[in-house]
């Protein structure tokens, strides 16, 4: 590991995806990221957000937005809990949380009291619709964040029917935990050149509307909004199609119209029984969607990249798995399971010459796993941190080490 990082500390108390996800980032490049979880209340990621914690590493994506972090549990109502964050936090750069607003101010974790702690500190806020605003109180999920940003205006298949990202791809979490690592590492950086503190205010309602401006643009200077269409592009250009088997599909992409003889060309479409473009197009599509229905998808790509056209196969996460490219890139990432057992893990968006991230170092904690050394580093002694395990203000696994 380059360690590229190394020397940045993180006190994590985020949760779920979009807070999680982008100290992920940040521990891969080599910075220490500290979990920071309740005692009885963990993160409910853990559980695949259905309240089950029997196996509090079981869930896969939980593995992956928490890999590579050192974790402690401590009981954040408890005034000594408190204090060991406190502890924590004079030991950081910054402090990253997803908290809905207002939790960390009760928690005597706000921006105020984080500088008295520590003057140059960063706190990183990533929440649903940020902390100032008619509507800073609200808690939001993946759907309705959708809604509220206007991605949904246009991400149907047609104007009655507004299609969400799912649960699956949560595309508002993605854009935030995408941004954030860059903005916090950008913060430490003023932070360190001029002393100051620096809070950033994340909204993920607001990323989602930031990565559609062009069509809000588009709409205030024309008054006409986006109508959404599905797998078509409004030229015609680009399409799928669908091919032999269970869910197989190609994407086909002309530089444009001037290339639909090509497709004709390969699918036996006869373009003069068409009167205009709008006809031509639907005729080959048409016309592919007949012919594709009998091959299967490699074929069927094959046959048009041969004619020159751009078409690939609609990967399915077993493809990926498999997929040459991303193995040629050494992407996936085989780790082992903290219960036994190894997987393969997603890898990393960037590639360097050298000096970058070159495996993944641990999977993600359980809760508390870390506890001991933790606090062992911020101060405590054996005897200390023994009390306070007896009386449940901070928690480890049994087979974690032991005070003394």
């Amino acid at each position: 590991m380059s360690g590229m990082l190394e020397g940045l500390r993180v006190a994590d108390l985020t949760i779920v995806t979009a807070g999680a996800g982008a100290t992920q980032v940040l521990a891969d490049f080599g910075a220490d990221i500290i979990k920071i979880e309740g005692v009885m209340r963990p993160d409910l990621y853990r559980g695949g957000m259905n309240g089950d914690m029997g196996q509090d590493t079981a869930f896969p994506p939980f593995r992956t937005a928490n890999r590579n972090k050192r974790a402690i549990a401590v009981d954040l109502k408890n005034p000594e809990g408190r204090e060991v964050v406190r502890r924590i936090v004079r030991t950081s750069d910054a402090v990253a949380e997803n908290f809905r607003r207002g939790v960390v101010e009760r928690l005597g974790l706000g921006f105020r009291e984080l500088i008295s702690l520590r003057p140059g500190i960063v706190l990183a806020s990533i929440s649903s619709q940020g902390a100032t605003g008619p509507s800073h109180g609200f808690i939001s999920f993946g759907l309705t964040l959708d809604a509220l940003g206007g991605v949904m205006s246009f991400s149907g298949y047609d104007e009655d029917s507004p299609i969400w990202s799912s649960a699956r791809i949560n595309y508002p979490d993605q854009t935030a935990n995408s941004l954030g690592p860059a903005l916090i590492i950008a913060a430490v950086l003023a932070s360190r050149h001029d002393g100051q503190p620096r809070w950033l205010d994340l909204s993920q309602r607001e990323t989602v509307t930031s990565l559609i401006g062009d069509q809000v643009l588009r709409t205030s200077l024309t008054g006409v909004n986006p109508i959404p269409t599905g797998n078509r592009t409004p030229s015609g250009t680009e399409w799928l199609t669908r091919c032999a088997g269970d869910d197989a599909w190609v994407a086909i992409s002309l530089r444009s119209p001037s290339e639909l003889g090509l497709v004709a060309e390969v699918v036996g479409a006869d373009l003069t029984r068409a009167d205009d473009d709008a006809s031509r197009v639907a005729l080959v599509r048409a016309a592919t969607e007949l012919w594709s229905e009998s091959r299967s998808e490699t074929e069927t790509a094959g046959a048009l990249r041969a004619a020159g056209v751009t078409a690939v196969v609609v990967r399915s996460g077993e493809q990926l798995l498999e997929d040459s490219y991303l193995r040629s890139r050494n992407w996936w990432q085989e780790i082992a399971v903290p219960d036994g057992g190894t997987e393969r893990q997603r890898g990393w968006a960037v590639a360097f010459d050298e000096g970058g991230p070159d495996r993944i170092r641990r999977n993600g904690p359980h809760i508390g796993e870390d506890t001991v050394e933790v606090l062992r580093e911020v101060g405590y002694d054996d005897g200390e941190i023994e009390s306070l395990m007896e009386r449940l203000v901070v928690s480890a696994p049994q087979s974690a080490p032991a005070a003394g």
